[in-house]
């Protein structure tokens, strides 16, 4: 009873976290062009500093920085939400075709989000760089998952080996 509960509580924090995540990137999307330019911009003159400071001597975008932004901000939605539905169901692979309908969904309703924003806009090109983020964030995961069995099955096979 005690591990069914801790992994309940455990959901339910994930899923707050997740809900939490869509609300913070559906408020950014509310944001008007100018104010988002502002932050776009104050993003790239710290990134310009570190990528300096670092010997890099590339010079960042304003269009690069946003586009990264969305494939991030989506990466970390793909992660979330994987992350959510796998403490509930551990068969991971039934679940994909609904992470992925989630993250479709997060990524429509963003863009429209941004029709009655002033002076922002719907692009579809949007929709397919936020759910291409959103598809790597869930590749991530699986690879992260993937790595960590694998891992932890070479600890018990060792265990394993010790015993005899």
């Amino acid at each position: 009873m005690g591990k069914i509960r801790k992994i309940s509580v455990f959901f339910w924090i994930l899923m707050s976290v997740t809900c939490l995540y869509i609300c913070f990137i559906w408020i950014h999307s509310t944001m008007s062009a100018s104010d988002s330019t502002v932050e776009s911009t104050t993003v790239m003159n710290f990134l310009q500093v570190i990528l300096r400071s670092i010997g890099l001597g590339v010079e960042l975008t304003d269009f690069v920085v946003r586009k990264s932004a969305h494939f991030c901000e989506f990466a970390l939605l793909g992660f979330l939400t994987t992350c959510t539905f796998y403490t509930k169901n551990k068969k991971i692979l039934i679940n994909l075709t609904s992470i992925g309908f989630i993250c479709l969904c997060v990524a429509i309703i963003d863009e429209i989000i941004q029709i009655y924003s002033p002076g922002r806009s719907c692009q579809v090109t949007d929709v397919v760089l936020d759910f291409s983020g959103a598809l790597a964030g869930i590749c991530f995961y699986l690879l992260f998952f993937g790595i960590y069995k694998l891992i932890k099955k070479g600890r018990n096979v060792n265990k394993i080996g010790k015993n005899c």
